[in-house]
């Protein structure tokens, strides 16, 4: 499946609301259930990182995603499936 196809944004930013709403501020941003969530200066780029991967969402809802292979990634979309639903 290309990446594009499995990158859900707007469940993306539904999930970087929650970590916000119910996450542990520290200084890299919120955490919770495994997900760090942070802004840049000005709040238009969004990061969600787990220990693996980091989704950057731009301006527009274009995003970046690095990841070391496709077993992290599928993870990482699993759990923001998880914690969308949750």
């Amino acid at each position: 499946m290309e990446l594009e196809q499995k990158i859900d944004v707007k469940q993306a930013l539904r999930v970087f609301d929650k970590i916000t709403k119910h996450g542990e501020k520290t200084d890299e941003g919120w955490r919770y259930r495994g997900l760090t969530a942070s802004t840049d200066f000005d709040g238009y780029t969004v990061f969600l990182n787990s220990p693996k991967v980091e989704l950057t969402i731009f301006f527009h809802n274009k995003f970046t995603v690095d990841y070391r292979n496709q077993v992290d990634l599928d993870e990482f979309i699993e759990l923001l499936g998880k914690i969308d639903r949750s």
